[in-house]
């Protein structure tokens, strides 16, 4: 980014905080060091690398602008390696050991449901980028979600499903609090259409075969089928599916479809529709579109001999980062209890490259986009 654009940020920023009567830190000696849980290997390790990019690229602009009231800020990354026991040695080793008061993360409900409840058992700050179940609501008031739950998701995929004029419908999720979700509200908006619900199958991560479950979920010839799956999970189901003949005669529709887009065989998932989150079209997305390639898309591409894998989840991790960084500035000290009130303050005031960031009373957002889209020869291509 250049010098000019770098200003301009740090006088939007200050104007802000000085609206906001914003008391300063009394030194600025040291850094103010905050947490963040990626899946930076297994399942979801191509989201959490791009998640970690976003924050990167947030941490930039941050730094640039004169940092927290004159203290630059440090981010503490931690591996959760896509699992929850993983998820929970990382936050109990950055709250126990190196003492942050905020974390950024994680990704699946599966990761943040537990590191959550146990974060804001502590009193910790936990700002949850890319966990969509209903259950987040519950946690507590130290828990923030800046991605919208699954019963706007589901209702919104079930609409687009039901235009097919399929009379038939299945579903085949993850095995957790996120496929579930999905699992409810698809269902209940495609019974309220009054249309055939038929099969709703669930699946562990991380198996080798997944035939039995695919060729069950085919005995009862659902016309359109729900899959809701992770990465590499995805791409084995798709592959097995794809050998075994078996296609939903209306098609395949997916939820937040940068979780597989990249890892999937192009020729097994033709033709999948579905929804991907966040594509909100304003001036800071393109901002954070053109930064975010400028800074790793060369670097990237000469590294790895391939283009770099973006997702969704990068703007929404980018845009935490600039949520905690504003909540940490408004509050003026580490105090949990202050930095809860100051992010459902800034929350209103910030305007991301995901659209509205604003909370509601549960930490949870208020506003979501989707777009619909449609996979195509390794692409994802807008649906018209």
């Amino acid at each position: 980014m250049q010098r000019s654009n770098f200003f301009a940020l740090a006088i939007i920023i200050s104007a802000v905080m000085l609206i906001s009567g914003m008391p300063f830190w009394a030194s600025a000696a040291e850094s103010v060091a905050i947490g963040a849980i990626n899946p930076l290997t297994g399942t979801n390790s191509v989201q959490g690398r791009d998640m970690k990019r976003g924050e990167e690229l947030a941490l930039d602009e941050i730094n640039a602008a004169g940092g927290i009231n004159g203290r630059s800020l440090k981010i503490i990354w931690e591996d959760t390696k896509s699992n929850a026991d993983q998820g929970m040695k990382a936050v109990r080793k950055l709250v126990e050991e190196d003492k942050v008061p905020l974390i950024i993360g994680g990704y699946s409900s599966g990761v943040s449901l537990p590191t959550g409840q146990w974060t804001n058992s502590k009193n910790v700050i936990q700002i949850s980028v890319a966990s969509t179940a209903p259950e987040l609501r519950q946690i507590g008031p130290y828990f923030f979600n800046v991605i919208g739950l699954d019963e706007v998701m589901g209702i919104k995929l079930a609409e687009f499903a039901l235009e097919s004029d399929a009379q038939t419908y299945a579903s085949l999720v993850v095995d957790n609090p996120f496929g579930l979700g999905i699992e409810t509200w698809t269902e209940k908006t495609i019974k309220k259409a009054g249309r055939q619900w038929i099969e709703d199958l669930r699946y562990k991560e991380n198996q080798d075969d997944y035939k039995p479950v695919i060729e069950s979920l085919f005995t009862k010839k659902p016309e359109v089928v729900f899959l809701t799956a992770y990465g590499t999970d995805a791409k084995l189901i798709l592959e097995q599916a794809h050998k075994m003949g078996l296609t939903p005669s209306k098609g395949w529709y997916a939820d937040y479809m940068t979780m597989w887009y990249h890892d999937v065989v192009p020729e097994t998932a033709g033709g999948i529709k579905g929804m991907v989150v966040g594509r909100h079209g304003g001036s800071r997305f393109k901002h954070y579109q053109d930064t975010y390639w400028k800074k790793f898309g060369v670097a990237y591409q000469k590294m790895y001999q391939r283009p770099v894998m973006q997702t969704a989840f990068g703007a929404y991790a980018y845009d935490a980062t600039w949520i905690a960084a504003l909540a940490l500035k408004s509050a003026g000290s580490t105090n949990t209890d202050e930095i809860a009130k100051a992010l459902h303050k800034v929350s209103k005031e910030y305007h991301g490259a995901t659209g509205d960031k604003s909370f509601d009373q549960d930490g949870m957002q208020v506003i979501e986009y989707y777009q619909r889209m449609v996979y195509q020869d390794g692409r994802l291509l807008p649906y018209k």
